[in-house]
C-alpha cells in the first residue's frame, strides 16, 4: 500500500505531514506513531491491514449514543498511536508495534463486516488515523457497500489529511483530553489545536460525538470542563459530550474518578450543550427524552437499548448537526439523532 502525505526531506529523511508531529524519518527508522517508516528512503507501512482485532459491538460502547441507536457495528482496531497517554485505557495495541496479525485486504475486511449484519463498520480501540491510508480505501468500499462509517479518534490529524478521510466518514467520536494546550503537550504528547481543528472539520462533515475521560489531576476540574463544553457548543449545541470515568490503567495509579465528582461535572457541561452523559461506571444508565412531550426517546441500561421511542425525519444532506434527523415517535418533535 503506498504512503500518503510522506515526502522527501533530503539526505536520505522522509517528512511525514499525516500528524502534527510532522516527523522527520531516517533511514531504517520509524515516526513516534511507530507505523510510518523509512526504508532505503522510500516510505513503508509495515502494519497497514494488520488488526489488532475485529468485533461485533454495540454502537453506544464506540460511544455513540445518537448515531444509529440500538444497532451493532463491525470494529477493527490496529497498533499504533499519535500520543503517549500515560492512562490509556488500550494501552496494550496503542503502544504496541511489534505485532505483525496476518494481512487483511480492505475489500476482505468489508465482506466480513457485512458478512456479520451490521450496518456500519468503526475504525477503532488505538488511534486508527496512522493508517490513514488503509482506513480511506476501506471507508470508500464501505460506503459504496452501503455500509455506514465511524471513527473513534484522538484527532491528532493534519488539517489536509482531515479533509480528505472525513469525507468518507459518517460519524466520529472524538477524543478531546482536556483543554489545556501544555498539558497535551507536555503530558499526553499531542497538540490541543490540532485536535479542535480536527473537531471543526469533523462537524461540517460528520455526525459528531466527543469523549472526555475525567482523569484526576488532569481535566477533573470545573474549568476545564467548561472550556470542552463551550468550545463544543461553538460548533454546534447538538454535539453529545460523554464524561467517561477513569480506571488505573498503564502508567498511571490516581484513584478512579468518583460518580459524585462526573455528576457535577456533567451540570456544568449541560449548561452549555443538550446532551451530556456520563460513562463507564456500574449500572450507568441514560434516557433521552423528548423537549415537547416527556415521552422516552431512547432509554440505554449500560449498552443495551431498552426503547427506541423515534422515527425518522428525512434523508440529510451536508453536516446531520445543522438539522434534526428524526423526531418523536409520540409527537412528532424533531430531535438531533441520525437513524
Amino acid at each position: 500500500m503506498r504512503a500518503a502525505w510522506i515526502s522527501a526531506a533530503g539526505n536520505g529523511r522522509l517528512r511525514c505531514g499525516l500528524c502534527p508531529h510532522g516527523c522527520s524519518i531516517a533511514e531504517g527508522k520509524f515516526g513516534l506513531c511507530g507505523v510510518r517508516g523509512n526504508s532505503g528512503g522510500e516510505a513503508i507501512l509495515p502494519l497497514a491491514g494488520r488488526p489488532s482485532s475485529l468485533a461485533d459491538d454495540p454502537i453506544e460502547k464506540k460511544p455513540l449514543y445518537r448515531f444509529m441507536p440500538g444497532t451493532r457495528i463491525f470494529s477493527v482496531g490496529f497498533y499504533g498511536c499519535t500520543m503517549r497517554c500515560p492512562f490509556c485505557q488500550n494501552w496494550e495495541i496503542s503502544q504496541t508495534t511489534s505485532e505483525f496479525p496476518p494481512y487483511l485486504p480492505p475489500d476482505a475486511l468489508i465482506a466480513a463486516a457485512r458478512s456479520s449484519g451490521c450496518p456500519s463498520i468503526a475504525f477503532t480501540y488505538s488511534e486508527p488515523t496512522v493508517h490513514f491510508e488503509y482506513i480511506l480505501e476501506a471507508a470508500t468500499l464501505a460506503r459504496a457497500a452501503g455500509l455506514r462509517t465511524v471513527l473513534v479518534t484522538n484527532g491528532m490529524l493534519a488539517q489536509g489529511p482531515a479533509e480528505e478521510l472525513l469525507a468518507a466518514i459518517d460519524a466520529v467520536n472524538l477524543d478531546i483530553k482536556c483543554f489545556s494546550a501544555e498539558v497535551y503537550r507536555r503530558s499526553l504528547g499531542g497538540d490541543l489545536k490540532a485536535v479542535l481543528d480536527f473537531a471543526r472539520i469533523a462537524a461540517r462533515n460528520c455526525w459528531l460525538e466527543a469523549t472526555t475521560l475525567v482523569v484526576p489531576g488532569l481535566d477533573d476540574w470545573e474549568v476545564a470542563i467548561a472550556g470542552i463544553a463551550d468550545f463544543l457548543a461553538g460548533l454546534s449545541p447538538h454535539i453529545p459530550l460523554h464524561l467517561s470515568a477513569y480506571h488505573p490503567a498503564w502508567k498511571y495509579d490516581a484513584p478512579p474518578t468518583s460518580e459524585k465528582q462526573l455528576e457535577r461535572l456533567r451540570s456544568i457541561a449541560e449548561a452549555r450543550l443538550d446532551a451530556v452523559y456520563v460513562g463507564n461506571v456500574a449500572g450507568e444508565t441514560a434516557v433521552d427524552r423528548c423537549k415537547a412531550c416527556g415521552a422516552v426517546l431512547v432509554d440505554r441500561q449500560g449498552y443495551r437499548v431498552g426503547k427506541l421511542g423515534l422515527v425518522g425525519l428525512h434523508e440529510i444532506h451536508g453536516s446531520p448537526l445543522e438539522a434534526p434527523g428524526a423526531r418523536c415517535a409520540a409527537c412528532g418533535q424533531a430531535a438531533f439523532f441520525v437513524l
